[in-house]
């Protein structure tokens, strides 16, 4: 399914308990039933679980749960003001990130409902709470095979108690755990996560966000994190950026970050902005917008498509997002 933007409202996030949640289900099943018969649907037809989600008022189940494991694909997780991106190849998985600690259940919700039970990899890209926050549950809630950190040495080291939460998590995982260095790299499925840069010596945490290279077929994805012109900069110079299908607007679509020539060099197809919706930060700001318009690239976001999936497909990339999905229902 192409991009249909629509507009939506945020779903005021309820935490249940396992036993309320069983009995939820059940009972939305229940009302679900009830109301495909009282619409006429045929005694004995029982209603699809689209029709069930539907009937209760539940997001519908995203295109992406649909994907096979083996398939090559990118999925921009919505979750608000803040960065998930979950790389996928031949049954393996990579999540870069895992939003804020508010968005737990949505980012367990989306893993969950697309079969993750284990992670090749654990990426932090830097470590500011909008990226970190719910890494800490995903540790708990998943087998997570290694973790890749940011170069510590090149900042002061975070003292946050959230940043000690999510070390602490890593240690109790048993995880292998390795500092980014240029030049790495890792094999996800039938595919390589590869870092270009690992960042600069910096005062701004959001420059300790690496260059990420994702390459599996025909899809290839770049990723930066909040990496910051420094950072654009850096990697340019080094002659580290590589051209990508898929960019992930940096910085939640800054004009701190995104600059021409950054942009120019990766010449992506599509550009993926994970921000939330009415955002106090007026991301993504005019002049990256500008940008990627200059570059012909689709633009897809989280705050108004919900959660983006770009995959390999017979007919070459497509683009899925929840929100058209739920339109198309």
């Amino acid at each position: 399914m192409a991009k249909r933007k629509t507009s939506r409202r945020r779903r005021r996030k309820i935490k249940l308990t396992p036993f309320q949640a069983v009995i939820f289900a059940l009972v939305g099943a229940c009302l679900a039933l009830g109301l495909y018969v009282g619409a006429g649907g045929q005694v004995g037809a029982a209603p699809t679980w689209q029709e069930i989600y539907t009937a209760v008022g539940l997001s519908d189940p995203l295109p992406a749960a649909e994907l096979p494991a083996e398939t090559d694909a990118v999925h921009f997780i919505d979750v608000g003001q803040a960065d998930a991106t979950l790389l996928q190849s031949g049954g393996e998985y990579c999540l870069v990130d895992a939003g804020e600690t508010d968005s737990e259940q949505a980012l367990l919700g989306y893993l969950e409902q697309l079969g993750v039970t284990r992670l090749k990899l654990l990426v932090m890209s830097h470590p500011h709470a909008d990226h970190i926050g719910s890494m800490a549950a995903v540790l708990e809630a998943v087998e997570v095979e290694q973790v890749i950190l940011p170069d510590f040495d090149k900042a002061p080291y975070p003292t946050t108690k959230l940043f000690e939460r999510v070390m602490e998590a890593i240690e109790a995982s048993g995880a292998q755990v390795t500092t980014a260095r240029a030049g790495q790299s890792y094999p996800i499925g039938n595919g390589t996560l590869s870092v270009l840069a690992d960042g600069v010596d910096t005062d701004n945490y959001n420059d300790l966000s690496q260059v990420l290279y994702f390459e599996a077929g025909e899809l290839t994805v770049l990723l930066s994190g909040d990496g910051e012109k420094p950072v654009e900069q850096a990697a340019l110079e080094a002659g580290a950026v590589r051209r990508a299908a898929v960019f992930k607007a940096a910085h939640h679509g800054s004009d701190t970050s995104n600059t021409r020539e950054f942009l120019e060099a990766v010449s992506p197809a599509y550009v993926a902005i994970s921000c939330g919706l009415g955002n106090s930060y007026g991301h993504p700001h005019a002049e990256p917008l500008a940008r990627f318009e200059a570059l012909g690239a689709q633009v897809l976001r989280t705050d108004t498509d919900g959660s983006v999936v770009i995959a390999a497909t017979e007919d070459g990339l497509q683009s899925y997002t929840a929100n058209a999905s739920k339109e198309a229902a």
